[in-house]
């Protein structure tokens, strides 16, 4: 005789890029293992792979494209997974030089994702010339941090990133141009014009949380927790 099988519950949540609805189911066991490891580990790529892996599992709504999502939106989906999953608070310890640590609680509802003010995907490189571009995805995780990479890797990413070219009298999609059209279009700008791209990547909107930690010795500092391993610790 089969064992019984138990009924999971489903959650509703709305997604920080466009405020669709979706839904999902928290993760089981095994997949809190998976996503543990890999929060743990030290390999991006296999970060990668659990974090799609026990998305594509947990969320429930049809024709949502795990790969297509921008990063923040999978970062939301997952912290309110492991709310789902193992309740709403996490625990985590701060301590102050050579004081004892103290444990500190955060409460995943009061987590929201930060959109930098002035923050837009529409770029205008002239008064009729711009850019609208997409938000990096999954796939692009390693790359996201530009102050990291050198100039071939930052110009892979805004290539990557670049949905749509428009003039005055037309826009140009994906399919309209081709990867060398793109660079050469890139290779053209002036500083200025390529610092504008830059910032898009600099301010992209991510989940942030802000507390007042106060050591028993007295000390207070205001520590601003960014990104998804911040709050799985």
């Amino acid at each position: 005789m089969p064992l019984p099988k138990l009924d999971v519950p489903i959650y509703e949540l709305k997604l920080p890029s466009n405020g669709k609805k979706i839904s999902y189911r928290p993760f089981l066991v095994k997949e809190e293992k998976i996503l543990l490891m890999a929060v743990e580990g030290e390999d991006q790529n296999e970060m990668i792979t659990a974090i799609k892996q026990i998305l594509n599992n947990c969320v429930l709504t049809k024709g949502v494209k795990i790969d297509k999502l921008p990063l923040f939106d999978l970062e939301y989906i997952l912290l309110h997974l492991r709310s789902k999953s193992m309740g709403d608070i996490i625990k985590t310890r701060y301590a102050h030089k050579e004081c004892q640590p103290v444990e500190v609680e955060i409460d995943v509802n009061s987590i929201k994702v930060s959109k930098p003010k002035g923050h837009t995907n529409k770029i205008e490189l002239t008064d009729t010339v711009g850019l609208i571009m997409r938000y990096p995805d999954i796939n692009m995780m390693n790359m996201v941090n530009i102050e990291e990479q050198n100039s071939e890797e930052i110009f892979n990413l805004i290539i990557e990133c670049v949905d749509q070219v428009y003039d005055k009298e037309n826009t140009y999609g994906k399919a309209d141009y081709t990867i060398d059209e793109i660079r050469e279009f890139l290779n053209t700008l002036t500083k200025d014009q390529f610092t504008q791209i830059e910032t898009f990547f600099q301010t992209l909107p991510k989940m942030t949380k802000e507390f007042e930690f106060e050591c028993p010795c007295g000390y207070k500092e205001k520590i601003l927790l960014e990104g998804l391993t911040s709050f799985f610790g």
